[in-house]
C-alpha cells in the first residue's frame, strides 16, 4: 500500500513540475512607464495588441537614415513567455537573409516618446551571422499597445 501511494504521489509531483509555465516578461501600459525602466530591455508591441500572435502589425523604422519596414514576431502565449522569442522581422530581405530587430534598451522616456537603442541581428537560413547593427530610435507612445520588459 505504501509503495502504491508513493508511486501516485511521485507521479503527481513529476507531472506538476513538468507542467509549470515560464515567463521572463512583464507587460506595461505605455502611459504607465516610469524612470525605473530606463536601462531595461524591452519589446514594443505597437498597433493592436499582439499577444498570442493574434494581431501582427507592421511598422517603419528609420535605421541610420534608411527606412525599414518590419512585422511583429510574437510567441508569448500565456503559458511560456520568453523575451528572446519576441522581435521584429524586416520585410523585403533578399538572398535568404533575415534581419531581426531585437534587444531594445530603454534610453529615456518623455510624455510622448520612448527612446531606445536597438540591435539588428542578421540570419541566413535561421542561423545567425557574425554581424550586427546597433542604432538609436524612438516610438510614439500613442501608437503603442504594450511594452514588454525583460525580467
Amino acid at each position: 500500500m505504501n509503495k502504491v501511494l508513493f508511486i501516485i504521489i511521485g507521479t503527481l509531483i513529476i507531472s506538476h513540475a513538468a507542467a509549470q509555465d515560464g515567463s521572463n516578461i512583464s507587460y506595461h501600459e505605455p502611459n504607465n512607464l516610469d524612470h525605473s525602466l530606463i536601462g531595461k530591455y524591452c519589446h514594443i508591441d505597437f498597433g493592436k495588441e499582439s499577444f498570442r500572435g493574434q494581431a501582427i502589425d507592421t511598422i517603419e523604422i528609420n535605421v541610420n537614415g534608411q527606412d525599414m519596414k518590419f512585422y511583429e514576431h510574437r510567441t508569448d502565449n500565456g503559458f511560456n513567455n520568453w523575451f528572446n522569442r519576441q522581435y521584429l522581422i524586416r520585410i523585403g530581405d533578399k538572398n535568404h537573409l533575415s534581419t531581426r530587430l531585437q534587444n531594445s534598451l530603454i534610453d529615456s522616456l518623455t510624455p510622448n516618446r520612448i527612446y531606445v537603442t536597438s540591435t539588428l541581428s542578421y540570419y541566413t537560413n535561421e542561423a545567425p551571422i557574425d554581424s550586427i547593427t546597433v542604432f538609436q530610435h524612438w516610438y510614439d507612445r500613442k501608437k503603442i499597445s504594450k511594452v514588454l520588459i525583460k525580467n
